[in-house]
C-alpha cells in the first residue's frame, strides 16, 4: 500500500511517529510500541513492502527505494522497523517497531503463498535463483542484489 491509499488519518498517525531523522545504524532508530498503534495503522503497516536489511548495513547507502512507496518495513535480527522516505530513496526516518508479533507476519506470508500457483511461484524462485547467480558470478555483493531486485520488483507491481 502507497500513501496515497492510506486514509488522511491513518497517514497523519504514521507521519507523527518519532522517528530519527537520517540515520546511519539501526541502533539509532527511536522506538515504537507496535501494540499500541490503532488497528488501521497496524494493517497499513503489514502492507508495506517488507526487506531484509543487513544490520551492519550503513542506511544511508540505501539508494535503491522507490519515493512514491513512501513507507517500508525493514527487517533483520534485530526486529522491525518502520522507514518513512519522504518521497526521497534512502530511508530518511526509521523507527524499530517493538512488540510486533512475527507469527503474524509468517501467517500473511502462509496464506500468500497458498493462494498462489504452484507452477508461478517455481517460475518465480528460478529466475531469482538465475539472476542471482548471473550477478553473483559478476562479483556484486548479495545486499546489492537484494535491493536491486527488490526495486525490480517494485517496479513490476507498480505497472
Amino acid at each position: 500500500m502507497n500513501a496515497e491509499q492510506l486514509s488522511t488519518q491513518v497517514y497523519e498517525k504514521l507521519v507523527s511517529l518519532d522517528y530519527a531523522r537520517k540515520p546511519n545504524d539501526f541502533i539509532e532508530a527511536t522506538q515504537t510500541n507496535f501494540e499500541s498503534l490503532p488497528d488501521e495503522v497496524k494493517e497499513a503497516i503489514n502492507s508495506f513492502p517488507q526487506s531484509y536489511v543487513d544490520p551492519r548495513e550503513d542506511l544511508m547507502d540505501i539508494d535503491t527505494l522507490e519515493g512514491d512507496q513512501q513507507f517500508y518495513l525493514f527487517t533483520n535480527e534485530n526486529g522491525f522497523y518502520l522507514v518513512d522516505t519522504q518521497g526521497y530513496n534512502y530511508p530518511r526516518y526509521i523507527t524499530q517497531l517493538v512488540n510486533l508479533d512475527q507469527e503474524e507476519f509468517d501467517d500473511t506470508f502462509k496464506r500468500m503463498e497458498g493462494l498462489i500457483r504452484i507452477a508461478d511461484s517455481q517460475i518465480f524462485d528460478s529466475v531469482v535463483k538465475s539472476l542471482v547467480l548471473e550477478l553473483k558470478q559478476e562479483d556484486f555483493h548479495q545486499s546489492d542484489i537484494l535491493n536491486f531486485l527488490q526495486a525490480k520488483l517494485s517496479k513490476a507491481i507498480s505497472k
